[in-house]
């Protein structure tokens, strides 16, 4: 899908009001493509839609809805029949992360993170993808369906049980999605990135041993100063709908642990096992 020129393509962003959304949604805004962002927080919203439109020159619709509820959802898919027959490039950016080793994790916060980052992203493209499909049956025009996950979805990482579990089956999702849109020309990418520097640390969830103001210290400073921003994500997202990539992983530490996993998964895990057995160790000391 060639995007440098997105004009008359209608591009829907959840998670758009901030973040990787954001930027992601203002790329696509620079390059001409109508504009629907998602987000829960209607002031956030409104917000991110001035901003947008004065950078790009154009309108910009936005929607507050919680993609975790259906009715919600149904909202969406209302919204963007209003506005195009179809949706032309989705980006399912909407998450939220939390922390905790298994045993520590509540049963209520793997429902959380699940309902929001699997169901809640399952629903739209239930409800957005057959009209995309039919149109792309009948015209054969290019489209693009994005979903961001993480590298924590392919590494196993301490403490990110239920996290890299939700994580993990966006992944695995978005490689059936993308062999079953084929035919109708419509091509999906996973976007795995390590640390951001976005908002999110604002939001993260920590239970049990690790809810310590040292590693809430820790997590807010990984994220505070991590390598990659969201205007990198965006740039690789757009350069990965344009080459029809499937995945892509983001970060030297994340390409290196998936490099380290692929020659041997024995070798990542062992690495990691001794990572926590040190961390232990330091606490019982």
């Amino acid at each position: 899908m060639n995007t440098q020129n997105l004009a008359g393509k209608l591009a829907v962003i959840t998670g758009g009001s901030s973040g990787i959304g954001f930027a992601i949604a203002n790329a696509l805004a620079k390059r001409g493509a109508q504009i629907l962002i998602v987000a829960r927080n209607e002031t956030k919203l409104a917000e991110a839609a001035k901003k947008l439109a004065d950078s790009s020159q154009l309108g910009i619709e936005i929607l507050s809805a919680d993609i975790s509820k259906l009715d919600d959802v149904k909202r969406i898919a209302e919204k963007v029949s209003s506005l195009a027959p179809c949706a032309d490039i989705i980006v399912n950016n909407a998450g939220i992360v939390s922390a905790g080793y298994l045993t520590e994790t509540p049963l209520e916060e793997w429902e959380r993170l699940y309902n929001l980052n699997v169901r809640g992203l399952v629903g739209l493209l239930q409800q957005l993808t057959p009209a995309m499909e039919a149109q792309g049956l009948q015209d054969q025009q290019p489209r693009h369906i994005v979903n961001i996950a993480s590298a924590a979805g392919l590494l196993a990482f301490p403490g990110m049980s239920a996290y890299s579990a939700t994580k993990a089956a966006v992944i695995s999702l978005s490689d059936c999605l993308r062999v079953e849109m084929a035919p109708a020309n419509i091509g999906v990418t996973t976007i795995c990135p390590t640390y951001v520097r976005t908002p999110i640390a604002e939001t993260v969830q920590i239970f049990g041993r690790m809810d310590t103001p040292k590693i809430h210290k820790s997590v807010a400073k990984g994220f505070r100063k991590a390598k990659l921003t969201g205007d990198d994500i965006a740039h690789e997202t757009l350069q990965a709908i344009n080459k029809n990539k499937g995945l892509v992983i983001l970060g030297g530490d994340g390409k290196l642990g998936h490099f380290m996993q692929r020659i041997s998964r024995q070798l990542f895990s062992n690495q990691m096992a001794k990572i926590t057995l040190k961390s232990h160790k330091k606490k019982a000391a």
